[in-house]
């Protein structure tokens, strides 16, 4: 797939770091934030050739990964890993 997809990570700060550890030469880790339930959230890109990579490292990292979909008023996040109302929560 092309382009560049966008993912939301929200886990612990040591899943987090090895996430970033197996992802950091092809991921964009651009913004974090603190969020409802005292973890944080990330939002990051991927071009399109290596979100199979991405997508292997959260597998087992463990972290709960959104993907981001649309924008604007029409943004919605999928759940791709993680239980429900793990993600994404807003910030408290």
């Amino acid at each position: 797939m092309s382009g560049v997809r966008r993912f939301l990570v929200t886990s612990s700060l040591k899943a987090r770091m090895r996430m970033w550890a197996a992802s950091g030469s092809y991921v964009n880790w651009i913004e974090g934030r603190n969020n409802r339930h005292g973890t944080e959230t990330w939002m990051v890109t991927v071009f399109g050739e290596h979100a199979s990579y991405f997508l292997d490292a959260a597998r087992v990292c463990p972290v709960t990964l959104e993907e981001i979909i649309g924008a604007g008023d029409d943004e919605s996040y999928k759940l791709l890993f993680g239980d429900p109302g793990t993600g994404w929560a807003g910030e408290p």
